[in-house]
């Protein structure tokens, strides 16, 4: 809201003067004061509908005799996309009066909307389909299939009016002796939810072997089939124990006991249709299956008495023990089997035991192997040994530190030298040291 100019009086010959901005400031300031003006709810056709790239809607409502501009600005049509408004919809609108100051012209600013009418219904519908589905009402896991050949069909519709004489029509002329069974009830009306609900509850007792349910009515204007979009006759027909059609007269818009229940049918008569079996049908299933029956048998005999002709003729019917013949001739097999591969290990065994019995001869023959052996290796160390030098007439002479001279220049005169010999050994002293360039060498 744009704020108020502040009033700017012009002084000639004692008037006050006004600018038009501030005439509709104080217009605007009014009608926002006054309480009876601000969250009301008015009702009206939609007319001249704009909706500016901004997110803004402004639109027209009218009745018979007047028209009033409304504002719908973006933040409170975000809160109210669940309804669709378009041109001609007629809606009720909760808001308050304003001024556009530029213009000077009165508007409604809109914060909610709301179908009026038949609209506000559909909405209030929709809004318990979403729960109900949400809680698996609908679930297709729930829906059970419809008994085939039903003995006794209870039927939930008023009992007077067309829907009862459709279904009790279809029904005799598909299966004349079919048992139809029938619960009274208010079917439009406020009285009708309850008196649908306690019908299908009745015809769920035991007692009544039921074994399918037919609930609905004939065909009327949205309003009259309405009872069949009340929550309490939702949840009837969800819980029902028995299979349950849902068969209330419509062209378009499917009621939500269409969803609930087991099956449904777009009219009583169809209804009966789908849950009444035509008897001549059943009785052409009947005849078929007894020709499939006496088929089955007359096979069945004739296989039986071939197989036990088969049994009389065979040679283990005339001598039983014949039956146990190839049996003893396996276990024959297998005996001299078994013999034979006993009587080959035995004499693997016994080849290997010899073998063991010559081991001590194969043993002392080995031992003189390697002691004949030793005795070469033996004389060949010795031979090439130390001491067998030595007792070839050879010595060994080692100085005071016990190294072995090579050389005569490898020792000095007088130096105590050892002597090894093959036995013994001798202390000397070098008296002369003859170089190894000496021709004496």
């Amino acid at each position: 809201m744009p704020p108020v100019e502040p009033v700017r009086k012009q002084e000639t010959d004692g008037r006050q003067v006004l600018s038009i901005g501030q005439i509709n400031s104080i217009v605007r300031d009014v009608l926002a004061s006054e309480l009876h003006l601000q969250n009301i709810w008015i009702e009206g056709e939609i007319s001249n509908l704009v909706t500016h790239t901004s997110g803004h809607i402004y639109f027209s409502l009218k009745d018979e005799s007047s028209s009033l501009a409304c504002t719908f600005f973006k933040g409170a049509n975000q809160r109210n996309r669940d309804v669709k408004i378009a041109n001609g919809l007629r809606i009720q609108a909760r808001g308050g009066i304003s001024v556009f100051v530029p213009r000077g012209q009165y508007q409604f600013n809109v914060q909610q909307v709301l179908p009026a009418g038949e609209g506000l219904l559909r909405l209030k519908i929709e809004q318990l389909k979403r729960k109900l589905y949400n809680e698996g009402l609908f679930a297709g896991e729930r829906k059970r299939p419809l008994p085939s050949f039903p003995f006794t069909v209870g039927i939930v519709t008023a009992p007077t009016g067309a829907a009862i004489q459709d279904i009790i029509r279809v029904a005799r002329s598909r299966f004349p002796n079919v048992n139809l069974l029938l619960a009274p009830c208010v079917v439009q009306g406020p009285e009708a939810p309850e008196s649908i609900a306690y019908a299908i509850e009745l015809l769920n007792r035991a007692e009544l072997e039921v074994d399918v349910i037919i609930a609905g009515r004939g065909g009327g204007s949205f309003e009259d089939l309405l009872p069949f979009n009340e929550e309490m006759v939702v949840r009837a027909f969800a819980s029902s124990r028995v299979p349950i059609v849902s068969a209330v007269g419509h062209e378009i818009d499917h009621p939500l006991t269409d969803l609930a229940a087991d099956d449904f049918a777009a009219t009583p008569s169809a209804a009966a249709q789908k849950v009444v079996p035509i008897v001549g049908d059943i009785m052409d299933r009947v005849e078929e299956c007894a020709l499939r029956l006496r088929f089955s048998l007359v096979q069945n005999h004739k296989r039986g008495k071939d197989r036990l002709q088969r049994v009389l003729t065979s040679r283990v019917h005339k001598k039983p023990s014949a039956m146990l013949e190839p049996a003893f001739m396996e276990l024959d097999a297998l005996e001299r089997g078994i013999g034979n591969a006993m009587r080959a290990r035995i004499q693997k065994h016994q080849r290997q035991l010899e073998t063991f019995q010559n081991l001590p001869m194969f043993y002392s023959r080995r031992i003189q192997e390697f002691w004949e052996h030793f005795k070469i290796v033996e004389e060949r160390l010795t031979n090439f040994s130390p001491l067998g030098t030595l007792k070839r007439g050879y010595s060994i002479l080692r100085n005071g530190q016990n190294k072995i001279l090579r050389r005569a220049s490898e020792t000095r005169i007088n130096e105590d030298l050892e002597v090894i010999l093959s036995q013994g050994k001798l202390r000397v002293k070098v008296q002369e040291v003859v170089p190894e360039s000496d021709p004496a060498n």
